[in-house]
């Protein structure tokens, strides 16, 4: 008697083991929603696809931490304008309203107007043809604008047209793109430099001086 109660009790331990092993799997395979999701209805989650969904929100987050590390070696090996270089159709950043009256003559139209970018000062605009525009602030020139069919050049031969891959050969890579501009800083002063504006591949307008950014 006594041999056969331990015997069934030995059996009972087996399966006992044997259900507790296959529950234990079964909870490693699967994970199963909280009651009341999805209308009550029993939800399982395959762990291939929790293993999977994890993996390419990884590959996801190494991708941006790469493209991030791209763009700071972009900065890092951007070129930067010397101050001497900052010329656009023969007029310096910094070149007086005498001097510019000298190379071009009287502009066809002028306008001022006072600015909160430069503390509530008069900024006056010359017009002249061949599409050149230039602000003044305390009689110095602060912005120098071509567009359009403009003859005229930057200090390093860049014109209207000039094509994007001429212009990265002629000044590198630029500091940064912003919208459809080419940004280069001047080494001095982040806030001058160079904006070259592209469209279809080309060069189509430049602003030198002031960039507002």
């Amino acid at each position: 008697m006594n041999t056969r109660m331990c015997a069934a009790f030995v059996g009972i331990a087996v399966l006992a083991g044997v259900a507790a092993s296959l529950a234990v799997d079964a909870y490693r395979s699967a994970v199963t929603a909280p009651p009341g999701v999805d209308g009550g209805k029993r939800v399982t989650i395959a762990r291939d696809s929790v293993e999977q969904t994890l993996s390419a929100d990884d590959a996801v987050k190494r991708e941006a931490e790469a493209l991030r590390q791209h763009r700071a070696e972009e900065q890092n090996s951007a070129a930067r304008i010397v101050r001497e270089a900052l010329v656009l159709g023969d007029i310096a950043y910094g070149a007086t309203e005498a001097d510019v009256r000298a190379r071009y003559g009287a502009p066809y139209e002028t306008e001022s107007e006072r600015s909160t970018r430069y503390a509530g000062k008069q900024v006056v605009e010359y017009e002249y043809a061949d599409s050149l525009s230039l602000d003044f602030v305390d009689g110095l020139v602060r912005l120098v604008k071509i567009s359009e069919r403009s003859s005229l050049t930057s200090g390093k031969g860049v014109r209207i047209g000039t094509p994007v891959e001429e212009l990265r050969r002629v000044y590198g890579e630029p500091s940064m793109i912003y919208g459809e501009d080419y940004i280069y800083f001047s080494e001095e002063d982040p806030t001058i430099g160079f904006a070259f504006e592209i469209a279809h591949g080309r060069v189509e307008e430049i602003k030198m001086g002031d960039l507002g950014l």
